[in-house]
């Protein structure tokens, strides 16, 4: 390598500026600068300046870092390790800024240099997408909460699709990719990931992976393959790893304020258009311009959207509950020790009995949680009113239905007693059984307007009510209160005498 091939391989490989150039060369900061511009070496090189300090020790350092070829990338010498050897082994007195000097320049020569070379691409030969994570937090409800950052970039044009979920789990993995694919509306034939569990089983010689079986179900159902980056080189798809950071910066950045993600899903789905204005280093059109020519090459979309559901099976316990990873899931009465189908999705739990569902719950990504349905164990408790103060069915109650259900529970505690009170409530909420969540709140709230919160009152506004409360409510008003202001009417006996006197005369 001569020098003018140093200078620009220096400054446009390896990221070193003129100053820095200049110190390890000894050349004037005028010719640097030519060679730069592509001027031709019309021009004589400074000889380089002898050193004189570290110069007995260069074979040593040369030999050190050929050795380092055959070495593990992350058990390689440093200039600090190698400065430290030639101190240890061979009474060298040199400063560190000289070690490291010289380092930089033998690794050049030898071509064992750390730093990771790019090779650039050709844009027109750029073809599929890539697809990555990226971790960041939110305000979710005032409360700082880590989530995850999906995303896929175009190669071609850049065209990017983000979405933020609760855990990097597969069914997260596929619905990214189903909302991605629909928002590009086509397939690209190639997606480059990296060995992620949601896709790779196991990791074997180079490029050669053992898939995911649910991975490949997925994958052939939009007909695309699959590519694997190298063991610990990301780089292979730093075109969505720089499009990650520059999401998370440029649209997630300061910590968002919301109260749901599917909120702050919506802004990024319009950022995400938005982006499609930009035009991007080295190119004369925007990315939605780029995307157009891109998306003609794109096969097509299936007729049909995958079914996200992951399918496990169980056994339902005492406690009419299935564990699944780490949590409990609620059964109706009467399937205690029955072996049950489940569907786990993106953010739902389905629980199948024979052809039958049973259960369904929104899904809970903390551990150690458990996700009850208040109706499957009432009956129960009305046969153990004593359990249901401290039971986690109270407490769902609380956290989960409207206040006006534990205003109901309060009033009636106060009433009968703490067991009677309890069987009163429970005897009321039975009545709704087969109703709508929406019609039993709807029933209790008109009973408290009229103060008549009993067993007989609720049951008889439900038998009353039809499917739409709503339409009815004003008839309802009017019939509870005629039975709350109903009082028997005092006799006129003044019409007895009258009859007595006619009777006499």
């Amino acid at each position: 390598m001569d020098m003018y091939e140093y200078i620009r391989f220096s400054h446009f490989n390896l990221g070193h500026g003129i100053r820095k150039i200049h110190r390890l060369t000894g050349l004037d900061r005028k010719t640097i600068r030519k060679a730069l511009d592509g001027v031709t070496p019309e021009y004589q090189l400074s000889k380089p300046r002898e050193k004189t300090v570290i110069g007995p020790f260069i074979d040593q350092i040369r030999t050190w870092l050929l050795q380092d070829k055959k070495a593990p990338r992350k058990q390689r010498h440093t200039s600090v390790r190698i400065h430290n050897r030639l101190q240890d082994e061979f009474d060298y007195t040199g400063s560190l800024s000289t070690t490291t000097a010289t380092v930089k320049e033998l690794r050049i020569d030898l071509d064992v240099s750390r730093k990771e070379v790019f090779i650039p691409s050709d844009p027109e030969k750029r073809e599929g997408a890539e697809m990555d994570w990226g971790e960041l937090y939110i305000d979710l409800k005032g409360k700082r909460t880590r989530v995850y950052l999906f995303t896929i970039r175009s190669k071609f044009s850049g065209k990017v699709f983000a979405r933020l979920y609760p855990a990097m789990i597969q069914p997260c993995f596929f619905d990214g990719h189903i909302r991605a694919l629909a928002y590009f509306e086509g397939v690209f034939e190639t997606i480059i990931y990296d060995n992620l569990k949601s896709a790779v089983k196991q990791v074997l010689k180079g490029r050669e992976r053992i898939e995911q079986e649910s991975f490949i179900q997925f994958r052939s159902h939009y007909n695309y393959q699959a590519q694997f980056c190298s063991i610990c080189k990301g780089s292979e798809k730093g075109g969505v790893e720089g499009a990650v950071g520059y999401v998370r910066r440029n649209f997630l950045t300061p910590v968002p304020k919301v109260n749901s993600i599917e909120e702050l899903n919506n802004y990024l789905l319009e950022k995400c258009l938005t982006h499609d204005l930009r035009i991007t280093s080295g190119q004369l059109r925007t990315i939605g311009e780029l995307f157009k020519e891109e998306k003609i090459k794109l096969l097509k979309l299936p007729r049909s959207v995958y079914r996200n559901y992951t399918l496990n099976s169980g056994v339902v316990d005492k406690y009419l509950t299935i564990r699944i990873k780490r949590n409990r899931y609620s059964v109706p009465a009467g399937y205690r020790n029955k072996s049950v189908s489940i569907e786990l999705g993106l953010d739902d739990v389905r629980i199948i009995y024979g052809n039958k569902l049973i259960a369904h719950h929104k899904r809970e990504f903390r551990a150690d949680r458990w996700v009850v349905n208040p109706w499957h164990y009432l009956e129960a408790l009305q046969r153990k009113p004593g359990a249901f103060q401290s039971s986690r069915i109270l407490t769902e109650i609380e956290q989960s239905w409207d206040p006006v259900v534990k205003k109901v529970y309060d009033l009636q505690v106060k009433k009968y007693g703490q067991i009677e009170g309890t069987k009163e409530f429970i005897s009321s909420l039975l009545c709704f059984k087969d109703r709508r969540y929406e019609d039993m709140i709807a029933v209790l709230e008109l009973s408290l307007e009229q103060k008549t919160v009993t067993k007989e009152t609720v049951a008889h506004i439900a038998e009353t009510t039809n499917e739409d409360v709503i339409n009815i409510e004003d008839a309802l008003i009017t019939k509870i209160a005629a039975i709350a202001n109903f009082s028997i009417p005092e006799a006129d006996v003044s019409r007895f005498d009258i009859l007595m006197e006619i009777s006499n005369g």
